[in-house]
Parts: structure tokens; sequence; C-alpha cells
């Protein structure tokens, strides 16, 4: 519901501007009637802001605690991006709902690609008790940051792994992972031994 209401919001004020620009130049917009102009202007701004956001961000499932990672690559994706230019000039020269749609979801899947590798470095195997009671039975995949499993060919919300076990992979050993370098002596038999590295 609240995108159709920020989408009719967006639509009253392009509406607006665009029955103004029928009667008035812009020039004579930004002008003779500047201070109405101005307010129009910032009204189309945040609407356009707000879906943008909507359109672009809801529904992209984040764990809290992964959130501050992941918005260094969402604000990546929005420094880098073009779309917002584009949203921008949709939105103040043509008036059109339907570009400025098309763009968000453009910057939509920008997002999802530049949160791509960060998904990567959270999928994990996840390992039903399934799997140990039937031969054969292949763990899913399950991505920690979303909190997503893969079945039947799309990620679909799995918040509880409790049933299960989750096996991460590190491409890059912690350390913790890492055997000690070298042994605590022992004694054999009165001697101290010390074992290799």
């Amino acid at each position: 519901m609240e995108r159709e209401k920020l989408r009719a919001l967006l639509v009253t004020h392009l509406d607006t501007l665009r029955r103004n620009l029928e009667v008035v130049s812009i020039e004579v917009l930004k002008t003779k009637y500047e201070k109405p102009y101005k307010a129009l202007a910032k009204d189309i701004c945040t609407a356009a802001s707000e879906y943008t956001r909507e359109l672009s961000l809801s529904g992209i499932r984040l764990k809290k605690i992964y959130f501050n990672d992941a918005k260094t690559y969402i604000d990546s994706a929005i420094q880098k991006t073009t779309k917002l230019k584009e949203i921008s000039q949709a939105a103040f020269k043509r008036q059109d709902i339907e570009e400025i749609e098309k763009l968000a979801l453009e910057l939509r899947q920008e997002i999802l690609d530049a949160l791509h590798p960060f998904f990567l470095k959270h999928l994990c195997l996840y390992l039903s008790s399934d799997c140990f009671d039937t031969p054969g039975k292949m763990p899913d995949l399950y991505n920690d940051v979303t909190g997503c499993i893969w079945k039947d060919g799309a990620w679909i919300p799995f918040d509880d792994t409790s049933s299960g076990m989750l096996f991460f992979m590190r491409e890059e050993p912690v350390e913790a992972d890492i055997a000690p370098i070298s042994y605590p002596t022992i004694s054999i038999s009165g001697q101290e031994e010390k074992k290799a590295s």
C-alpha cells in the first residue's frame, strides 16, 4: 500500500508540473512564479526520492548483523550510478512516471549486483536432519546475509536454521582455523621431546 501512495503522490506532483508547463515556459515558472515553482520542485524531489528508494531497496533482505557491512556496498552502488540524475531528468523534463519506475528498477539491479560479492562471501551449506537420515540427500545452499535458502531455483526466506547445521566456507583462513606454529613440549618417560611443527 505504501508503494501505491508514494506513486500517487509523485504522479500528482508531476501532473501539476506538466499542466503548468502547458501554460507557461520553464523560464517563466522559474522567474515569475519562482516561489510556487520552488515549492513544487521540492515536492517532486522528495516524492521522487521516496518512491525511488521504495522501488530500489524494498524487499532486499538483510540480517541486522550484516547491515553495516552491506550498507557500504549499497552506498558505493548509489555513488557510482547515473540513474539518479536520469530519474531527475525524467521527472523535471518529461514528467514520465514509467521512465522513473524503469530507472529505479535498474538502480535496484545495480545495487543487487554490487551486493553479489558480499552475498557470495556468506554462502554456506545447510544440512538438515534429512541429509543425515537419507543417504545421498544433498545439503541446500543458504545465504546467511539474507536468511534465504535456495529451493526449486529461487531464494526462499528461511530464518530458522536451528533444526539443521550450517557449514561456512572461507576463502582466507581466520586465526582460529590455523594450526599452531609449534606444539608444546611433552614429557616421555622423563625426557623432554619436541613435536615437529
